[in-house]
Formats: structure tokens, C-alpha cells, sequence
């Protein structure tokens, strides 16, 4: 068995035993690519406010939050919340309760929801049930089928499986001489079923394989840590666990922290004060910022964290600022500019998988490569079914001379 034929079985096993999941994983990523968009366009009435005036001014940052806290629910605690430099957006804020790695319906999410508030009036503008929302939904199939660990297992292995399938289709692709080479580079369309179905997955396959192989590889380091420690380890000369880095993609670990206890009326006060003294600070600090996250202190033993985000639509772009927990002085800030490259690099990581890296052009690309890859499955099981039976159809057998001659003297 030459080498080729080899690699074309090894394609052949490879695809069947991973193609619905690849089939899934595909569809699910091509449908999130324009998550943002959309969302903004369906849920416009709740994510744009209208400021009152051109020169008028948001609501204290802890001021917000509490009318988000009493839209969500005393009892449920507020994990992520953004505030938004640009006038005529929503502040947003989520809580969640869940265990990790269950499934989805079976207590990975028991709660998740949440508050948009407009920061000039304090009204919130609308509470929204995040866990049977389209997009989170789409976003766990995604991630793991629904199922939790299981689920997740699975989608690892299946895109481990598809990134072989890359590299052994471009093997099954490369043509033997120049007139092969000429066939390779095009559809034909005129062409009967069985060709054109041929060329959309040999043909089209190989113009997607490049933007597909950087989306699974990107994709897999939130599956392995030896993916995630060896892109680690070649961009930044240490691994991930040396810095803690996900990737640009945390977990919902840390999140089901029970509740602290209350401050006193003077030392929350005090504790009010100082974030929104840090908020302030670090609007007028860093002025690319386009959006920032703090939590309110439930102490003052611990530094006040501030994280800034200076990208529209991304997420690499991330800042860390520092204040003293008790007079909100500013104490230092760890800039994405200040970065090495490598770990610059390590830090675009989800929006390189989500195609937001470069806005519109790379999310067109990421949005075409993974409806390709969705088709990828479908495509190769017909060319596999189709020779299938054309082995099985029975031939027909030559009529011996003799026996001709023979009917003919009769």
C-alpha cells in the first residue's frame, strides 16, 4: 500500500468516526461568529439608551450596580459587569450559580441572567434569562454538546481528529503533476453531481484549510494543556501554568463564592467612595478605553482591581489597574502595550478562534471557513457512499466466444 492510499484510509476512518461532531462543533462556531451583531440588533431597545444631553454624565458606577443588584436579586451575586465609555450604551451585569462540568440542564447553569441598567437614569432597561438565551445555547453546544465534561471530551477529541483530517486531506489534495494541478484550483459547477460534490470537498476544502487549521489549533488550547502549554512555551519561553494564562477564555470556576459578609454602614460607604474614585481614575487614565469591569470591595485588605478593556468587539486589548483599597489611590497598571510580544500574542488567543482579531475581514473568513468545515462531513460521506456502491454493483460478465458461436450454428 503506497504511502497516499494509506493517508486516504487513515482520512477515510478518521472522518466517519468524527464527522457529526465535527458536523456540530462547525455549525455552532459559524453561527456565533456574528454573536455581537446580532444580539445588539435584536436586543436593541435594551443594550442603546438615549443620554440626556451631550454633556450629561453617568451615575456613580457603585450606583449602578446596586439597581442592578435589585433588578437581578438580593440573593444573587453580580460576577461580571461592563461599563461602557461609548454614551449610548447600556451597562451591563450577569450573575450565575452552577456547578462546572455537569450538564448544561443537569446544574452546569442553575441561574444565569443579566441587568441592563442606563447609567444616566438608573433604569434598567431590561433583565435577560441568559441560560435558554440563542446564543449562550449555541455557545455551549459549542463548547460541550450540553453534556459537561462528557460533552467537552468529546468536542477535544473530535477537533484533535479534525485537525488531522486538515493535514491528511492537503496530503490527499497535492496533485502529482501540473495538469492535476490545474483541476485542483477549481469547482467545476457544470459538472454531474458526484464531481461537483467531489470538488466542494477537495476543491473548497483546500482554499479553508489554513483559516481552519488556525481556529481548531486555537480552539484546542482550552482543550489540552500540553497544546496550551507548548503555544505558551514558543511564544512567551514558559508555559501557561508559569503565569496562569487560559487564553484569552476563563471558566465559570471561582464564580459559586459564597456571598461576604456585609461592610458596616460607615465602611461601606467608604468602600463605595473608593471605587468610584478608581473608576473615574482609570476612565481618564487610559483613554482608548472603550469599556471596564470592577467589583465592589468586601474589604480593605486586598488592592482594588480595575480591568480596562481598549477594544471594540475584542478582547486582547486588556489593561490592569491597581488602587489602594482604602483612599483609591492609583497604585500601578499592567498595560497590554507593555506586554512582551509573546504574550501579546497568547492574550489574542479567543478573538483569533472567534475571528474578531481584525474586525470584519477576519470574522468574514472565520464565518465562510467554518461553514466549509460544516459541509466537510456531509460532502466526504457521499464520496464515500458513492464508491461504496459503485464496489458493491455487480459487473457484468463478458459472453465467451465459444458460446456465441455455438447460439449462432443453433
Amino acid at each position: 500500500m503506497t504511502f497516499k492510499k494509506l493517508v486516504g484510509k487513515l482520512h477515510l476512518w478518521l472522518g466517519l468516526a468524527s464527522g457529526l461532531i465535527v458536523f456540530i462543533v462547525s455549525i455552532t462556531g459559524c453561527l456565533y461568529v456574528f454573536q455581537r451583531e446580532i444580539f445588539e440588533v435584536v436586543h436593541r431597545d435594551m443594550v442603546f439608551v438615549t443620554p440626556p444631553s451631550t454633556a450629561a454624565q453617568p451615575l456613580p458606577y457603585t450606583v449602578v450596580w446596586q439597581k442592578a443588584q435589585q433588578a437581578l436579586g438580593p440573593d444573587q451575586q453580580i460576577y461580571y459587569a461592563n461599563a461602557y465609555r461609548a454614551p449610548d450604551r447600556a451597562w451591563s451585569f450577569m450573575t450565575y450559580k452552577g456547578t462546572p462540568g455537569k450538564p448544561y440542564f443537569g446544574g452546569q447553569v442553575e441561574v444565569l441572567r443579566s441587568a441592563y441598567v442606563n447609567p444616566y437614569t438608573g433604569q434598567v432597561t431590561g433583565v435577560l434569562d441568559n441560560k435558554t438565551e440563542f446564543f449562550q445555547l449555541v455557545k455551549s453546544v459549542h463548547w460541550d454538546l450540553l453534556l459537561g465534561d462528557a460533552g467537552r471530551w468529546v468536542v477535544s477529541y473530535s477537533t484533535l481528529t479534525f485537525v488531522l483530517m486538515l493535514l491528511s486531506g492537503l496530503v490527499l489534495w497535492w496533485p502529482k503533476n501540473m495538469a492535476a494541478r490545474k483541476q485542483r484550483f477549481k469547482v467545476k459547477w457544470d459538472a454531474s453531481g458526484k464531481r461537483l460534490n467531489y470538488d466542494l470537498h477537495n476543491t473548497v476544502g483546500f482554499y479553508v484549510t489554513l483559516v481552519s487549521l488556525v481556529i481548531a489549533l486555537t480552539g484546542l488550547t482550552w482543550s489540552f494543556d500540553w497544546v496550551r502549554n507548548g503555544v505558551s512555551y514558543l511564544a512567551t519561553g514558559h508555559t501557561a501554568e508559569a503565569h496562569g494564562g487560559k487564553g484569552g477564555k476563563g471558566g465559570k470556576k471561582g464564580m459559586n463564592k459564597e456571598k461576604p459578609a456585609a461592610l458596616g454602614a460607615a465602611e461601606q460607604a467608604q468602600a463605595d467612595q473608593t471605587l468610584n474614585t478608581a473608576v473615574r481614575d482609570a476612565w481618564q487614565r487610559i483613554p482608548a478605553a472603550v469599556s471596564l469591569s470592577a467589583k465592589p470591595l468586601t474589604g480593605f485588605k486586598d488592592p482594588l482591581m480595575v480591568r480596562v478593556n481598549e477594544g471594540e468587539g475584542t478582547r486582547f486589548r486588556s489593561d490592569q489597574l491597581t488602587y489602594d483599597a482604602r483612599t483609591g489611590a492609583f497604585q500601578k497598571a499592567e498595560l497590554y502595550r507593555d506586554k512582551p510580544g509573546g504574550e501579546k500574542f497568547i492574550g489574542m488567543n479567543y478573538d483569533i478562534h472567534v475571528g474578531a482579531i481584525l474586525g470584519w475581514p477576519t470574522k468574514i473568513l472565520a464565518f465562510v471557513a467554518s461553514l466549509v468545515c460544516a459541509t466537510l462531513p456531509v460532502t466526504g460521506f457521499f464520496i464515500w457512499w458513492n464508491r461504496l456502491k459503485k464496489n458493491k454493483k455487480p459487473q457484468r460478465q463478458p459472453v465467451a466466444k465459444a458460446t456465441v458461436k455455438q447460439a449462432v450454428a443453433a
